[in-house]
């Protein structure tokens, strides 16, 4: 079993759908986060769209969460 990426505090998951693409989720290990429109829970947000390969969703979850994921503020 192959351990999941961390990037800038964030796991990234990938998951491979029965039909054939794959997905990402990330989750958040660090500070709580503003919640974004695709947040399945407090620490656990889908990223959009689904991928061809594996390395195109984690690339994907990257910039999602440099363009997407907001700290909140103390």
């Amino acid at each position: 079993m192959r351990e999941p990426p961390i990037y800038k505090q964030h796991r990234i998951h990938t998951s491979r759908l029965p039909s054939g693409p794959w997905i990402a989720l990330i989750v958040n290990l660090g500070r709580k986060t503003v919640p974004t429109r695709d947040a399945l829970t407090d620490t656990v947000t889908r990223v959009p769209g689904e991928y061809a390969l594996e390395d195109q969703a984690i690339q994907t979850a990257r910039a999602y969460i440099d363009h997407e994921v907001r700290d909140v503020p103390e």
